[in-house]
């Protein structure tokens, strides 16, 4: 069983209390058809964040749909909730072993539609580079490595972009904040922070 933090904003429900690890197999030449790219997806992840000292577990699958609409439902908006017949969940770890928070990618079948990174902070935001660095490795490996040179927003790199919605939120009373939707390579991505009483919630979300 792995560690979930839960989700709180308004576009997002949490409903993932934690991950069952006995599924119903499917046969295994369609399992295979089914989980190709979310298995190539988070291998590269594992291995790109493997070299920034961030651990990442292999990913828990859920594909009953009983199992992907209890476990899996992070969405309000029917039309995006729609869209998830499958996800895999991993957990991130620090070069220490220290939690650090979860990846999700969830879509059809087939492919992946939307991936989802959740980064616990603490108060002071002390581990703020982690985020950075677990961000800017799912843009750099889920969209494209092209973010220096066509600088989305105006802004030189993902750092920037963290830095930006941490500082409007810190001078906001709401306790939560979101960015204005970037575009990247033809992919849309958004930032999300959430105060909590352990620190701050980061929510990156890239919609393929």
């Amino acid at each position: 069983m792995k560690k979930i933090i839960p989700i709180a904003s308004s576009g997002v429900i949490a409903v993932i209390i934690g991950l069952i690890m006995m599924q119903t197999p499917a046969p295994e030449p369609m399992l295979e058809k089914i989980e190709s790219k979310y298995v190539t997806a988070n291998s590269l992840l594992k291995q790109k964040l493997a070299e920034n000292q961030i651990q990442m577990s292999s990913p828990i699958k859920l594909s009953d749909p009983k199992d992907v609409e209890k476990y899996c439902s992070f969405f309000t908006s029917e039309e995006k909730q729609q869209l998830v017949q499958y996800c895999t969940s991993t957990e991130l770890k620090d070069q220490n072993g220290v939690f650090l928070g979860n990846i999700h990618m969830v879509g059809t079948k087939d492919e992946p539609k939307i991936a989802l990174a959740l980064i616990q902070t603490d108060d002071s935001a002390s581990n703020l580079d982690s985020v950075k660095s677990v961000f800017a490795i799912l843009s750099d490996t889920l969209v494209c490595d092209c973010w220096a040179q066509q600088k989305p927003g105006g802004l030189d790199n993902i750092g920037q972009w963290v830095d930006g919605l941490y500082q409007f939120h810190q001078g906001d009373i709401k306790p939560h904040s979101k960015s204005n939707p970037i575009f990247l390579d033809g992919k849309s991505l958004q930032l999300e922070i959430t105060t909590k009483e352990e620190g701050y919630l980061w929510q990156f979300f890239i919609y393929y």
